[in-house]
């Protein structure tokens, strides 16, 4: 049986699900909805149509976030016509819907439409960089899906979706047809090779520097910085300890109020916030982020010795793709 959907003007034909593929649905679910599988801007959805009237708001939420971790797919309600405050609630609560041919929230796929139109990107998106970095020193990404993906990486499928349509923007990959349903990832080149490709792409891993004299929290987070290098070449570590962390992790640890005495100028403690998650390399004895990452954050020292020590981390590294 099949159907169909209006997103952003455009039709989405959907294909009903099997019985087969309904294990781990709820018997009730089963009763009161109809699933279906259908694809927006290359990305795989799960879509779910009541049989009878629309569920709560919050029954959705619910709903879709059990689903999404029984199926990995991201869940697009499609709900009969309802008043702008319900049309409300369900954008509050981060539900995906689509109401009639008029109203729909789907504010990741609608990027990925955007993407689609827009100019080829000048920079990597974090996320892209992330996936490049993690094939490159990690394990291979190679003929992976990004539901596959999902599973070795910090990120939704969502985001994987749209780090791959950046790199592929930037022709340092291209999309294969895995089947009749999706796609996988393929890189033409390998090793020195893609990296030098990606080098006019690349960011720098850090989006700012604070400071304080202690951080209280117990956790051990990665080593950065010039004590990262002094790791992996003869240079002496500096007496201050550093640390990366993420924004995320950043906002939690002030709103802890675990920095004593953060600032922007000086301190014991050096805190690099990032844009990504430092990538954890399967060898790593020491709790370093990757070597790659640690490169290109010491891009713009103009210290004569770290550039020649960067540089030979780079001629020595054993790439992993």
């Amino acid at each position: 049986m099949s159907a169909e959907v209006i997103i952003n003007g455009r039709r989405i034909p959907l294909s009903k699900r099997e019985v087969k593929d309904l294990k781990g649905i709820t018997i009730g679910d089963k009763i009161g909805f109809e699933f279906f599988d259908g694809a927006f801007q290359e990305m795989n959805l799960l879509f779910v149509r009541p049989k009878n009237s629309n569920p709560t708001p919050r029954n959705c939420a619910f709903m879709a976030d059990r689903l999404k971790k029984l199926f990995g797919l991201p869940v697009v309600f499609i709900l009969k016509p309802g008043p702008t405050y319900e049309r409300q609630r369900l954008v509050d609560k981060g539900v995906y819907f689509v109401m009639s041919d008029k109203y729909a929230f789907l504010p990741t796929l609608i990027a990925l439409e955007c993407v689609g139109n827009r100019k080829r990107p000048i920079r990597l998106t974090p996320v892209a960089q992330y996936l490049l970095l993690f094939h490159l020193q990690v394990a291979s990404l190679e003929n992976m899906s990004a539901m596959a993906i999902k599973e070795n990486v910090p990120y939704s499928y969502e985001s994987i979706t749209l780090g791959i349509t950046c790199l592929a923007d930037l022709d340092l990959c291209t999309k294969i047809n895995v089947g009749s349903k999706s796609k996988a990832i393929h890189f033409p080149l390998s090793g020195k090779a893609l990296w030098e490709k990606a080098k006019p792409y690349l960011i720098n891993p850090v989006e700012k520097i604070v400071y304080c004299d202690e951080l209280r929290n117990g956790e051990s987070f990665p080593v950065c910085g010039i004590n990262a290098l002094a790791k992996h070449s003869h240079l002496n570590p500096d007496s201050e300890n550093w640390v990366a962390i993420t924004a995320k992790e950043f906002r939690k640890l002030k709103s802890e109020e675990a920095f004593v005495n953060l600032n922007p100028f000086d301190g014991q403690v050096i805190v690099e916030v990032w844009k990504y998650p430092p990538i954890k390399q399967i060898e790593a004895s020491e709790n370093c982020v990757d070597k790659l990452s640690l490169a290109l954050s010491l891009a713009n020292d103009d210290d004569p010795r770290v550039e020649q020590e960067v540089e030979y981390l780079i001629q020595n590294m054993k790439w992993k793709d």
